[in-house]
Formats: structure tokens, sequence, C-alpha cells
């Protein structure tokens, strides 16, 4: 008889048969995580990860809410004049604009990207334009799309695969129906013989995708979305290969082309449409870098026509993906940031400032801020550290002292040189670690604890030296 692995079993004795992928099945899954989800339950989640920055928590939660009040809206005329209110967050860097946005984001597991103002020119320069924005968005709702489509129908794919790996063990029709009936019963493991054969090789038959074609330059013509768009095809060929692996290796693989052939690609477009319109949230970050001040002769005209460009993506437009699809962009969630150092937010065009009506300035952080980043968020600095030495079996423990002299340093840094916020902690720590993570075999075993006056030490040259450059990340 055969026998798998402990782990297989489980997969396929309890798992139910699945129907057909239902695209507005997972959406209404999708939607119902927020059903419990008041604002202050958010700001509660968000509070596990970041410090602080009350503010601008309390904005993304309400935005967050917002999504599902409008989904219960019965009036759909309605619901379609109600469009999300975008932000301008306000602040230095390294204080928790983009985590803020990018931790919403993964509440509802919703398709974020992050993208930086400065990286963008006026359609008509060379460079990328902000439509390519919405790609990107586009781009990554499908690889959600697909993740949810196969968490639907894995069930029915593990059978298949199964199935597979039987026909390639060359067993029996007798055989595989005994062992089916005993997987399908949950009594299969104490049937099996105790000799194992899931590091035996196995030989399948997949198809490989052939290599992409190299993405053109910006300014370039793709041919491939070209042919897509005039129904010449364009999805990457597909080769089948035979391949052989071990048993244990094998059944991933054939699950895996169960759910290629289970799942049609139209399904994943039309999910990822949906989910890049009514769940999509964008972070332009450098915002004000883009902005030119009302007295300088030397404006840039592109960097003015880009905020020019993002209106009509903020407003609401359809933009063509390069597979055809039309993505709306009514209903996505624009969040800009940036420091303001140089200019002001009224320096924004006119336009531009009134599509952002959510504002809210986030605080430099203190070194009561730096101490509480150490030590409060669920998986901080101070945890990463002890929990990776760890494996090189280091007892790696902070002292009160080192947790307050880390902060102290930081901020003083920090206010020495440029201000890079949180960020700048890594560098202090990382200055503080690197003796025992260069030579951790010479700590292996044993106990070290870092107090102040190692930290002192550590970081002494970085706190005396007058020009910092070198330091600066």
């Amino acid at each position: 008889m055969l026998r798998f692995p402990t782990r297989l079993l489980f997969c396929v004795a309890t798992a139910a048969s699945t129907p057909s992928p239902d695209v507005l099945q997972v959406t209404k899954e999708k939607a119902s995580k927020l059903d419990d989800l008041s604002p202050r339950a958010i700001t509660k989640i968000l509070d596990a990860y970041i410090v602080g920055q009350d503010a601008g928590k309390r904005a993304v939660a309400i935005a967050l809410r917002n999504r599902w009040r409008r989904r219960q809206l019965s009036d759909a005329d309605l619901r379609k004049e109600v469009v999300p209110k975008n932000m301008l967050l306000i602040g230095p860097t390294g204080v928790g604009k983009t985590e803020i946005s990018r931790r919403m984001a993964r509440i509802t597991d919703a398709p974020f990207i992050k993208v930086e103002a400065t990286k963008y020119t006026e359609v008509g320069f060379k460079g990328k334009d902000v439509e390519s924005i919405i790609e990107d968005l586009y781009t990554n709702a499908k690889l959600k799309a697909r993740r949810a489509l196969e968490a639907e129908r894995h069930a029915e794919a593990l059978n298949m695969a199964l199935d597979t790996v039987y026909s390639a063990w060359s067993v029996s029709q007798r055989m595989r129906a005994m062992d089916r009936s005993l997987l399908s019963t949950g009594k299969a493991e104490e049937h099996y013989l105790d000799e194992p054969i899931t590091n035996d090789m196995v030989t399948i038959d997949i198809n490989a995708p052939q290599a992409p074609t190299k993405p053109p330059k910006e300014g370039g013509i793709d041919l491939q979305s070209v042919g897509m768009l005039l129904g010449l095809g364009g999805e990457p060929k597909r080769l089948k290969v035979s391949v052989t692996k071990r048993v244990a290796d094998a059944v991933p693989l054939a699950t895996q082309e169960a759910l290629d052939k289970l799942i049609d690609e139209a399904s994943v477009n039309t999910l990822a449409r949906a989910l890049a319109e009514e769940e999509g949230v964008v972070f332009v970050d450098e915002i004000d870098k883009v902005v030119a001040e009302p007295s300088s002769a030397n404006a840039d005209v592109s960097s003015t026509g880009v905020q020019q460009d993002l209106l009509p993506l903020i407003e609401g437009s359809n933009v063509t993906m390069k597979d055809g699809s039309v993505i709306a962009t009514d209903n996505i969630l624009f969040i800009c940031s940036g420091a303001f150092h140089v200019v002001k937010t009224s320096d924004m065009i006119a336009e531009l400032q009134g599509r952002l009506p959510v504002r809210v300035e986030l605080q430099a952080l203190t070194e009561e801020d730096f101490r509480r980043i150490l030590t409060e968020p669920k998986f901080n600095l101070l945890r990463q550290q002890e929990e990776m030495l760890k494996t090189e079996k280091i007892d790696v423990v902070f002292t009160e002292d080192g947790v307050n002299e880390l902060a102290k340093v930081t901020c003083a840094v920090n206010s020495q040189g440029q201000n890079i916020g949180a960020r700048r902690l890594n560098t202090i720590l990382e200055r503080v670690m690197d003796p025992y993570s260069f030579n951790c075999e010479e700590y292996e075993g044993k106990r070290v604890e870092i107090n102040a006056k190692m930290v002192r030490e550590a970081t002494e040259k970085l706190q005396k030296n007058v020009n910092l450059a070198k330091y600066l990340l």
C-alpha cells in the first residue's frame, strides 16, 4: 500500500467539495472582513504596529470604514455618488505615513501600491506617465485575485493532483480505489504500511511557461501589449514538459497544474478589476517634490504637469490596461504624502488641493516615541534581533537602560544630521549588534545583555563625527 505524508492526508480527508469559483462571492467574503471592524477597532489593530500618530490612524480608519458603509447603501444611484475622501498626509520622513497606509490595506488584503511622484512625467515628456500607476495597481490586484480563486478551488485541485500522481506511480485501479476510499474516511494512515514512499521519484507532465520577453524601456513600444489589444493573443506560450520529482514535491506541482486548468484568466481579470476598483489604495509619496514655489522662475513644467495628470485619476476616470480591461478609478482611495519643508500645501495647484479634502499632519518623533517603537509594536526591532540571534543559540537581552540609550542616541543623531525618523533606529541598532552578528560562533550558547554602556561605546564615533554623511541612509 501507499503511504502519504500526514499533512496531505489531512488536506484530502477533511476538505469538502468546492463549487466553481464565483467572483461575486469572493468579493463579498472580502467585504465581510469589515463587518465587525469599527473605526475604533481598526485603530486598535494599527496600534499593534505603529506608535503614536493617532490623527493619521484615525483618518485611515474612517476611510476604511466608509468603504463598508458605502456597500450597505441600498440605493444604487446614491452609492454611485458616494466617493472616497482622498487624503494628504503631511510630515517628515520616517514618521509612519507609508506604514499607516500599508497596514490599512493589509487589514482587508486590499490591492495596494506605493509610488513616488517624482518618478512620473507629464504626458509628452520622456518617462512614465501617471496612468501606469493604475496598471501597477491592477497587476497587484491580479495577484490577489488569483490567490483568492486558488483558495476557492484548492481542495478540488488537490484531489486532481493526487489522481495524477497515482497514475504516474502506475498503481492498479483496485489499489487506487481502495486508497481513495481510505483517504475519504480519514482512516488511511492506520492502514498504510510503515514503509513510506514519499521519497520515491515520479515523473509527471506539467505546462511550463516560456521565459517572458524583456519589458520595453520607458517610452518604447510593448509589442506584446499591442498584440493583446488587437486581439492577436499575447499570453505567454506554455510548453508541456516532463519533470521527475520526489513524491512529496510532485504533489504541490500537480496541484498548481490543476489550479491552472480550473481557473481561467478571464475570471482572474474580472475579479482583479473589481478588487482594484472597489478596494484599491494608491499611496503617492513625495507629492511635495512636484510642487514648485510660486516665486520660482525655473519651475519644472513637467513636474507641474504631473499634478495636472493626477487630477483625472483622483477625480475618477476610465483607464485602459494592457490586456484590454478598463479600470474605473472613481472609488480608488488615493493617499498623497509629503514633508512640505520647502513648499506649502497651498502651493499645489488648486484643483489638486480640492481633490484631497482630508489633511492630516503627522508629528516628528521624540525620544519617547523611539523608545516605544523599540518595545511596543507586535514585531518590534528588539524582538527581531533577539529571535534572529536565537537561531545562532545566542540569548540576547536588552536592558531598560540599554533601550533608553538607543532611543537617546537615535534622537541625537537625527537632530545633528538629516532627520530620517524611525529609520535611523535600524542604523543605530545594526551598529550595536554588529559584533554579535558577525562573531556569532564566539557567542554561541552565551547570554548577551545590551546595556547603556555598550550602546554608548558602539555609537561613540558616530556621535562625535561632525560629518555624518557616510552614516546616513
